[in-house]
This record gives structure tokens, sequence and C-alpha cells, in this order.
């Protein structure tokens, strides 16, 4: 048997039609596929607008900057983020010129804890980054009450909880803004890219612009990606609006072949999702006489987990290491990933020394966790090798 991996791109005949319908059309850059893509991405996570980009990273910079612009932020502007995420989150805050303050996360959720975070708000605070971790929603309503509290935007990283649900909503569309990732592996994937989702209309029009160079060219949707049209606005400038800009912004835009694959993976969401957490229930029962030694996903019934992966997490009474474990796992070809390990970065070190030892939880995860794939591409023959190897190392 190959590699269990811990993700899939899963191509059938729908995405090879419209990449063969984006290519035919001899228009690369974006045009109505994209715009589709956008359209119901948005609609999807109960938004009005999708601006659809070339990564999951560009995605937060992109919402970061819209807000710096808006809010006036500057260089002691302080934001957020939890000490257990994928370190894109904080690099876009670096990136924007903005400071991450980490906060520690859920010893069972893996989200960002809102008893944890008050205690890091000072008067340079202005928003918090929640992660949905692994495709589990945070606990919105607390995280809400306290931005509320203290006049914080938020920004939520969606990445890997594209779908979710808190109490029937979805992810992406608490805060201000959301960011999503589109990478090889994720819940549906569009090779590369990323998508903002928001309903405010100045949002939307900055977010174009900024993926765009800082055009002058915000339209929700671009007339001049139709072939047979002429742009009416271009000429009502003193220069060509297209080719006029008023920001710094960047090179963040994609094509026509990812709106055409992210337009097919969403038209088969539903098949994608109930496999995805057929999977995780699978690996829970099979898993679940280990619970005294690993920790399995934990949530509540009024959480919609998503799973773009399965954690797990080696407790503090094991006889035997995470890393034990994951070497055996490897050597039988399945593959494993630490839990996001942040704060014990090396470049992080650099930056903000060492840390991790004020934030318990998380380190407990760097040298604890680790995650398998549950995902959709996944059939009963892998789920049946995974077991097999988890009874194989503990009969050992």
């Amino acid at each position: 048997m190959n590699k269990i991996g811990v993700g899939c791109a899963s191509i059938t005949e729908l995405e090879k039609k419209y990449v063969m319908d984006a290519l035919e059309s001899e228009r690369l850059s974006q045009g109505s596929y994209v715009a589709k893509f956008e359209k119901e991405f948005a609609r999807l996570h109960n938004q009005k607008y999708g601006i659809m980009c070339s990564s999951g990273t560009a995605a937060l910079h992109v919402a970061l900057e819209i807000l710096k612009e808006v809010e006036n932020w500057n260089s002691n502007t302080e934001v957020l983020v939890p000490a257990v995420t994928f370190i894109a989150t904080s690099n876009a805050c670096i990136q924007a010129g903005l400071k991450p303050v980490f906060v520690d996360v859920d010893e069972k959720t893996y989200n960002i804890n809102p008893a944890e975070i008050e205690k890091h708000i000072n008067e340079n605070t202005r928003a918090i980054i929640p992660v949905h971790t692994f495709g589990q929603p945070c606990e919105m309503d607390e995280i809400m009450e306290i931005a509320k509290k203290y006049n914080l935007k938020v920004i939520e990283d969606c990445a890997e909880a594209h779908f979710a649900k808190y109490k029937n909503q979805p992810v992406g569309s608490f805060g201000s803004l959301a960011a999503s990732s589109t990478y090889v592996a994720h819940t549906i994937t569009t090779g590369i890219g990323g998508i903002i989702i928001t309903n405010d209309r100045t949002y939307m029009e900055i977010a174009r612009s900024l993926i765009a160079h800082g055009r002058d060219c915000t339209c929700e949707k671009c007339i001049a990606s139709d072939p047979r049209m002429v742009c009416p606005k271009r000429m009502n400038t003193e220069m060509d609006r297209r080719f006029l800009f008023v920001r710094l912004g960047y090179s963040y835009r994609i094509g026509e072949i990812e709106g055409a694959l992210g337009l097919a993976q969403l038209e088969r969401v539903g098949e994608i999702m109930s496999k995805r957490k057929e999977n995780a229930r699978y690996l829970t029962e099979a898993l679940k006489k280990y619970s005294d030694v690993l920790q399995l996903p934990e949530f509540n019934d009024y959480i919609d987990h998503t799973f773009m992966m399965y954690p797990i997490v080696v407790r503090k009474n094991s006889t035997f290491t995470r890393d034990e474990l994951t070497r055996f796992l490897e050597k039988n070809n399945i593959e494993t990933r630490p839990m996001l390990p942040l704060l014990n970065q090396p470049v992080y070190k650099r930056i903000f020394g060492n840390i991790e030892d004020d934030y318990p939880v998380a380190k407990w995860i760097n040298r604890s966790g680790f995650y398998i794939g549950c995902h959709h591409g996944l059939g009963k023959d892998e789920l049946n090798k995974i077991k097999d190897v988890f009874d194989s190392f503990f009969k050992r």
C-alpha cells in the first residue's frame, strides 16, 4: 500500500471539465470562474463578498492591511494570535508592520483560549485573530464578547476550517473579515490560492486594489475580465484607471485555472465534508481504547468540526513519547506531522526570545502533539491500515 498521507487533491471529471473549459477560453488571468468561485464561497459562509488571491497567507496579510489603512493602525499596534497555529498567521502580522502578541490555547480544542485573552490586552491592542484549528471552530461567543468590550476588530483565520459551523453559524461570518487557504491538502483545493470574505464593500474594494499592486480598479467583478467587453470606467479619470495606483499593493492575484478547480470543488462540498467526518468518526472509534494515553479530538454538540486533519496528543502520563509513536507510524507508511509548533521555531526564538515557557499548553502540544490524515481520499483499506498500525504499536 502507498503512503497514507495527511491530505489529498481529489480531482474528478468535473474539475477536469472546468479546467479544460478555462484553457479553451484562452483566458488564464482571472475571469468568470474566479468570479463564480468568489461569490459561491462567500455565500456558503454567509458573506457578501469574496476576493480570491494567491494564498491563505496573502489573504491574511491583505485583511490586516485593510484594517491598518481604515483604522489608522501603526507599528505599535498589537494583534492577538494563538500560540498554536501555522506560522503564516503571525507572520502576516509582522509583514503588515504590526506586532503579534501570543495567547495560550485550550488544552482540548487547541484553539485560542478565551480565558487567556484579556490578560494580553493593553492600550495598543486592536485586533484578535481566532484560528479555527484543524477544522474546529473557536468559542466565538466569548471571543466576540471580549472584542466588543475592548472595541477590537476580529479577523478569522479559516484556512483549516472551510464550512465549519459554531452554533449553526458558519466560521468566517463573525468578524470584520476572514481569510482562508485553498492550497493543496486543504479541505477544498485550487492547487494554490486563498480567499478573503467580508460583508463590507469598502473592505472588498481595498482588497481588490491591494492584490493588484494597489491599482484604482476595485469593481466586485471586473468587466475587463470578459473578452467581449471594454470597461467604460477606464477612461473616466485623468489616467487609465486600470493603471492608476493609489496605494502600495502586492502581486497577489490568481488565475482562471484555480477558479475552475475551486468552483468544481464547491459543487462537491457535501461529498467531501461527509467523507471527512465519516473517516474521523472511524478513527475515533478505532482509537478510543487508547484514550487513557492518547487525547483524541473532543468538541461540543454545537460545534460542526470539518476535520482538515485528525489531531492527537500524547497524554502526560504516557509511558512513551510522541516521537516514538510517530516514528513507528512513519516506518509503517503512515504520514504524520507535528501539531503546528510556533513559539519554538528558530526564527521566532530569534525575534521573540525563549518565550515558550510562558505558554504551558502550547509547550505541551509542541512536544506531544501530531496529526494524521482523515481526508476524503481515504477508503476502508487505508483506515483499517491506520487502525492496525496503532494496534501493533500498543502490542509491542
